[in-house]
């Protein structure tokens, strides 16, 4: 069957875009989920880290702008993932191409809400890992394995560096699609900064909160497809 609906993920911090593979075997028939790789990781790896969050929107865009035309799609982002789909999806619309039928922001605060803690990006190597190991979600035997830590330490900063710096633009217009919020019970995130997204959309939003901190998604596969799996089929059900 032809795929109906084609659904584009973007990874968090540090992350190559594989790890939406998994999910892959869940999505139900007609949805076909497509992983989109950064620099610097993964097929990519071994170019050139972004210099700013401009350029990886710039970047991104251009691997899927083929795409676009090809039918319904929609976008799922997961913390730095999130600002990915939101910057991306207003690039999308400024230039007048066919837009998103549904985006997923998951396990991060709206963009226009200041971030309170420390920027972690020139952290001294030692701190910033303790702050990596806080946080959760990146494998023990990577921090364990020296040689393994040298290749991922420095995409893991050039990340934190992106989103750290990141510079919210108020646009002139909002998202014209449903939205959907993710985020994990235990996680830090405060639920009026997670309803804050309602702000950013016309349409309607709204929020799932999952079992798990901030790296729910690596733990709650079949809730979390689950989630998008329902969303999306009846996003293609109103379309008939």
């Amino acid at each position: 069957m032809k795929p109906e609906m084609k659904l584009f993920c973007f990874p968090y911090a540090g992350a190559s875009a594989m790890i939406y593979n998994k999910w892959k075997a869940h999505m139900a028939e007609g949805i076909e989920l497509i992983p989109v790789e950064l620099a610097g990781r993964g097929k990519y790896f071994g170019t050139p880290f972004y210099d700013s969050f401009e350029d990886m929107i710039e970047d991104v865009y251009r691997k899927i702008e083929s795409q676009l035309d090809e039918g319904p799609y929609s976008i799922f982002g997961h913390s730095m993932g999130s600002w990915i789909a939101y910057d991306l999806a207003h690039k999308i619309s400024e230039l007048k191409r066919p837009e998103p039928e549904h985006i997923f922001f998951s396990g991060r605060r709206a963009p226009h809400i200041e971030s309170r803690r420390t920027k972690y990006y020139d952290l001294p190597d030692d701190e910033f890992l303790d702050e990596i190991i806080r946080l959760g979600g990146t494998p023990k035997e990577l921090l364990e394995n020296k040689e393994l830590l040298t290749l991922f330490l420095p995409v893991l900063r050039t990340d934190f560096r992106l989103v750290d710096l990141y510079q919210y633009e108020e646009r002139l217009g909002k998202l014209s699609c449903n939205i959907s919020v993710l985020s994990g019970e235990e996680d830090a995130i405060s639920l009026p900064d997670l309803h804050a997204w309602e702000q950013h959309s016309s349409a309607d939003c709204t929020v799932h909160m999952l079992p798990g901190g901030h790296f729910f998604i690596n733990e709650q596969t079949v809730q979390v497809t689950d989630i998008l799996n329902c969303t999306l089929t009846r996003t293609l059900a109103r379309q008939y």
